[in-house]
């Protein structure tokens, strides 16, 4: 038997879209270019908006199938099965409906006679070649004119003459003018007319079955009625009659299911009820009736879910069901794809999921009943996949009973195809497929929580094909989404399966994640395994290989533990694990002290650590990454001391730095929360790394609120409570050195007014290089600046002020020394004004780098 043949599925001639026929004989695409065009043109570019045809192109020396002797009466006449396996393929492949001869002749060729003799001995020849079947044959002249019969006496006489030498009615003979430009069109033209004749060959045929019906009767040829209802319908669908098509097979149908089933030819029944009922729900979606071909399907399903079969081979009978799903999925999706319209609650998707269901119970009932199962002495499933007849058991060919002829030999049958079964059957490459098909249609239609169930039993099933890194890969997609929609059960059971995998590839980044997680409170799982996975985390930071996961079968042990050993007994690059994403045993925040500081004020940060795992966990540093610090290195806190976590309890580790003069005016954020695993000296080096502040992970996927409100507080500590301030500001420093003016309230016009500003400095340091910028004030009238002047107190006049600001400096101030500094202003007009003393700038050592900012006040 073949490796990959199923007997399960459809076959491949019914799954083809069956159309006519139609042979081409005399075209030489090999030498001759004109004959190339038209074949070409004939068979590519079906578009579907043209006749739907099938071209074959045939050699001179083909042969037709021969033909079976017809039997004269059907009294004693007893099947030997249902359908044929040879049957669709002769019509499909082997039987043209038509055959068209392709010759080279002009109507006013010189050498008309010759070559219409030679055209008469073609077509008789090819009626011989086709012997007793109806098979129609049709002439072609290829004419480099453009003259048809009918446009000049001449032509329409030697057509005449043609037909009568070649004995072929009048319709069966067609020129084809060979043109570039219009040649697709003439084509277009003439297969529609073949088509006509091609069609009423299946409808010849159609009629010679028919002529039997008179000759069966229900007591020996119940199974005739249903071979011969399908052959009805077969043919009508060859010639494109979809709607007498599905009255012949829902009646073949009907027929089937009164045939009586037993154990022994129940196979070959359902086998053929899958045929049919795929025709008809194909035929359905074609003629746009969805709901039909979901209510035949439903009904298929219901009539034969029940009928098992033997014990023995129960697990054909999911196989069976797994296929009819699959198969139903794949037209609707067919037909989804030439516009049907889905819903998100009747898709193709719905059918694939079933059917990985079905492949998978496929699976475990395989196991259950073939466990025992011993290797066959002989091979009684050869020849499976070419049986005469479809479903029928390869160790009793030909014969369709309700009883086995031999029941020995039924017993090794059956035992070989358990072994086949258990032993050369991988279920996976039937599952995956399915639940990958399922995963695209639910996620097509937007269906986000089904498509999860189903990426895990994905996983579940990549990990029973062993390719764990694919089932860890599914599963990292999947628990995102559970933590954030808080189904702490499935992501306990995610997490279980994850782990597995983890383990199996070695991949000790994921390993320690997901243990961490295990480890927390959100998982329901017992104190032992948390335990158990804990020791497993201390082994791994010792340079130890991890104990198996439970469940681990001896052959993936082997090569885990190799695996393990290789990736350990190599130099171990620093492992960071990305936790934010995770709900693991460790939760951590950083939050600034307050909100503001100044900048020469020393900036707090806190970051707090709950353990809420039952056992105390140690780390051997932490730090913390700040934004605009680009002169300073991380906040790192290295005393192993301070980072001892005892179990359900919260520590808190203060880290300081000082700004610099470029963060005045800037928010710091918390970047970054880095922390090592483990205490001081281990061999794997962990790194655990938060983003942000830390909380972002732990606040998006934090457990609900509790159901009594009022119980809420007790539920909660001070990491809970503690509300984190993720920014602060940097202000700058305020200045110690006061500001006193003094002058007369008035003034006359054109006279000197002193002004005399008192300088005292009650900083801690020497004031340096102090500047005094006076001008107008903003709301003065614009004009007035030319009519306003300034003078230092040495009687210098200044320049005129315009929208500048005048500068005085008057040097530096030591520590708790006073000066005065007298300026002059005269106004040139009587007019009301007021004057600004704009800022007092101050710039100590660059030592310091202390930055002062304006200080203003009216005069």
């Amino acid at each position: 038997m073949e490796d990959d043949f199923d007997p399960y599925s459809l076959p491949p001639e019914v799954t083809t879209q069956p159309h006519a026929l139609i042979g081409m004989l005399g075209l030489d695409t090999s030498n001759k270019a004109t004959h190339k065009a038209v074949w070409e043109a004939f068979a590519l570019n079906r578009r579907t908006d043209r006749t739907p045809l099938h071209f074959c192109h045939l050699n001179n020396d083909f042969q037709m199938p021969p033909m079976k002797q017809k039997r004269q009466s059907y009294e004693w006449y007893i099947p030997k099965g249902i359908l044929k396996s040879n049957w669709i393929p002769k019509y499909l492949y082997h039987v043209p409906a038509l055959v068209v001869l392709f010759y080279d002749l002009d109507w006013n060729d010189s050498s008309w006679t010759e070559k219409k003799n030679e055209v008469a001995g073609q077509v008789q020849s090819l009626k011989t070649v086709l012997g007793g079947r109806n098979s129609r044959v049709a002439l072609v002249l290829i004419q480099s004119g453009i003259s048809v019969p009918g446009e000049d006496t001449g032509a329409a006489e030697k057509a005449a003459t043609l037909c009568t030498a070649c004995d072929l009615p009048a319709k069966h003979l067609f020129v084809l003018p060979h043109s570039d430009v219009h040649l697709l069109g003439y084509t277009v033209r003439l297969e529609n007319a073949l088509s006509e004749i091609a069609w009423n060959f299946y409808q010849g045929e159609a009629k010679g079955v028919r002529a039997h019906r008179d000759f069966l009767n229900k007591t020996n040829h119940t199974l005739l009625f249903v071979r011969h209802q399908f052959k009805l319908g077969f043919l009508n669908e060859m010639r494109n009659d979809a709607q007498a098509a599905i009255k012949h097979y829902a009646q073949c149908y009907h027929h089937l299911l009164e045939l009586r089933s037993t154990d022994t030819n129940l196979h070959e029944i359902r086998i053929v009820a899958a045929i049919v009922n795929y025709k008809i729900c194909r035929l359905d979606f074609t003629l746009n009736l969805p709901r039909d071909a979901i209510a035949q399907f439903r009904r298929h399903i219901d009539l034969f879910r029940q009928r098992t079969g033997p014990k023995e081979l129960i697990f054909e009978h999911y196989a069976w069901l797994s296929r009819q799903y699959q198969i139903f999925g794949d037209v609707f999706e067919e037909a989804v794809r030439t516009g049907l319209p889905a819903v998100q609650t009747q898709h193709p998707g719905f059918y694939y999921q079933q059917a990985a269901q079905y492949a998978v119970l496929r699976r475990k009932t395989a196991l259950q009943v073939c466990k025992e199962v011993a290797a066959p002495v002989s091979d009684l499933l050869e020849g499976w996949s070419k049986l005469e007849f479809y479903g029928q058991r390869p160790w009793r060919p030909g014969k369709h009973s309700l009883e086995p002829p031999e029941q020995q030999r039924e017993m090794e049958g059956i035992k070989e195809v358990q072994y086949h079964e258990v032993k050369e059957v991988n279920h996976s490459d039937f599952i995956i497929p399915l639940f990958s098909s399922a995963i695209s249609q639910f996620k097509k239609y937007r269906c986000p929580r089904i498509k999860r169930h189903l990426m895990v039993q994905m996983a579940e099933e990549y990990h029973q094909a062993n390719d764990s890194s694919k089932a860890l890969t599914l599963l990292n997609h999947v628990m995102w989404d559970y933590r954030s929609e808080k189904w702490w059960s499935l992501l306990q059971s995610a997490s279980v399966l994850g782990l597995k995998c983890a383990f199996n590839t070695a991949a000790i980044t994921e390993y320690f994640g997901l243990a961490l997680e295990y480890m927390g409170k959100r998982l329901s799982t017992t104190d032992e395994e948390k335990k158990r996975v804990h020791n497993n985390l201390l082994r791994l930071l010792n340079g130890v290989t991890p104990e198996p996961e439970p469940g681990t079968s001896s052959e993936i042990l082997t090569a885990a533990t190799e695996a393990w050993s290789t990736l350990l007994g190599a130099q171990v690059s620093p492992i960071t694990v990305d936790m934010t994403a995770l709900v693991p045993c460790l939760e951590v925040r950083a939050s600034f002290q307050k909100s503001q500081y100044h900048v020469d004020q020393e900036v707090s940060v806190s970051v707090k650590i709950r353990n809420t795992y039952s056992c105390t966990v140690f780390l051997s540093s932490l730090s913390v990454g700040v934004s605009s610090m680009s002169h300073l290195d991380r906040l790192v806190e290295a005393n192993p001391d301070k980072l001892v976590l005892p179990p359900g309890q919260v520590i808190e580790v203060s880290l300081h730095f000082v700004p610099h003069v470029e963060d005045v005016g800037k928010k710091l954020k918390v970047v970054d929360v880095r922390t090592q695993l483990g205490a001081p000296g281990s061999t794997v080096v962990v790194w655990l790394h938060w983003s942000g502040s830390g909380n972002e992970g732990v606040t998006m996927h934090a457990a609900s609120a509790p159901a009594f409100p009022e119980f809420s507080v007790l539920c909660r500590d001070e990491f809970d409570t503690a509300p984190p301030l993720v920014e602060t500001e940097i202000l700058p420093r305020q200045p110690l050195l006061t500001v006193e003016v003094s002058y007369d309230t008035t003034a006359l016009v054109w006279e000197w007014l002193p002004v005399k500003i008192h300088l005292t400095n009650t900083e801690a340091s020497m004031v340096s290089d102090i500047t005094i910028n006076f001008g107008l004030h903003s709301s003065s009238h614009s004009n007035l600046e030319h009519a306003t002047q300034v003078c230092s107190a040495s009687g210098l006049q200044s320049d005129k002020l315009g929208s500048q600001v005048t500068g005085f400096t008057c040097g530096n101030l030591g520590i708790g020394e006073a000066t005065f500094l007298v300026f002059y202003v005269k106004s040139l007009t009587s007019s009301e004004r007021a004057y600004t003393l704009k800022h007092v700038s101050q710039c100590l050592p660059r030592v310091a780098g202390f930055f002062f900012g304006n200080v203003e006040k009216y005069l």
